[in-house]
């Protein structure tokens, strides 16, 4: 009965994302694409899924009300929506999402600025096109570690978006995500649907997000270390240690 609860779960995402897609297209169709539309929309579409999904979100702190560079750490893919779902946003994300079916087409339609991290002229292009969006008064969401961990903890910080930041006077805010229930992360070699399924088997799923104060620097090394700072600090006053 709980797999079979999950599996309509999964269709159900799969539904709304559909008709997101097709109600962005006709928004675009009216008036044009712009950035703050797509956020918009993207917003919508998260809602719509915490509540049908039964993801509970306590929000600590306040997202930011205009464009500025939101680092978070990083979980899960269940962590777009979560943040998505308190903040008209664009994310960064790696090239690979694009192949992901429905998922990969609805984030190309929207608001997700690709990296191929591999590649220079990429990574810097990926720059330009997120200040560009916070240009328009919309934030970004970048996840610097540059992969999903299970946690506790996080990673070393990716250099060039704290330099891009700090070059430009974007104000970076650090975020964290921290679940509830220890089998939300999604790492490794997992794959997308059975992990999906095992964790939507039960409800609710419980998640944290805690937004920080929006930090300044003319020098990237110095935003980095300090975004890293506090959402370590974030992390520590929340996730619970693996045990030994």
């Amino acid at each position: 009965m709980a797999l079979l609860k999950s599996l309509y779960r999964l269709f159900w995402v799969i539904e709304v994302t559909l008709f997101s897609i097709l109600r962005f297209a006709v928004a675009v169709s009216g008036s044009g694409w712009t950035a703050n539309l797509a956020a918009a929309h993207a917003r919508r579409w998260a809602a719509t899924l915490t509540r049908g999904l039964d993801i509970r979100v306590t929000l600590q702190g306040r997202p930011p009300d205009q464009g500025a560079l939101v680092v978070s750490n990083h979980r899960s893919y269940l962590d777009i929506v979560v943040i998505l779902s308190h903040t008209d946003a664009a994310f960064l994300a790696k090239a690979e999402l694009k192949n992901w079916p429905v998922f990969g087409y609805a984030a190309q339609k929207g608001n997700t600025v690709f990296v191929d991290r591999s590649s220079p002229e990429s990574r810097s292009m990926a720059r330009q096109a997120l200040a560009d969006r916070i240009d328009d008064g919309v934030s970004v969401v970048v996840f610097p570690e540059g992969t999903t961990t299970a946690g506790p903890g996080l990673l070393p910080f990716k250099n060039g978006i704290f330099h891009m930041a700090a070059q430009k006077g974007i104000p970076v805010v650090p975020v964290s995500v921290v679940y509830e229930n220890p089998e939300a992360p999604w790492t490794g070699d997992d794959f997308f649907v059975p992990h999906f399924l095992k964790i939507f088997k039960t409800g609710p799923l419980r998640a944290t997000l805690t937004v920080g104060p929006a930090l300044t620097d003319m020098d990237g090394e110095s935003l980095k270390a300090a975004a890293h700072a506090h959402i370590s600090g974030q992390l520590a006053a929340l996730e619970t240690p693996l045990p030994n």
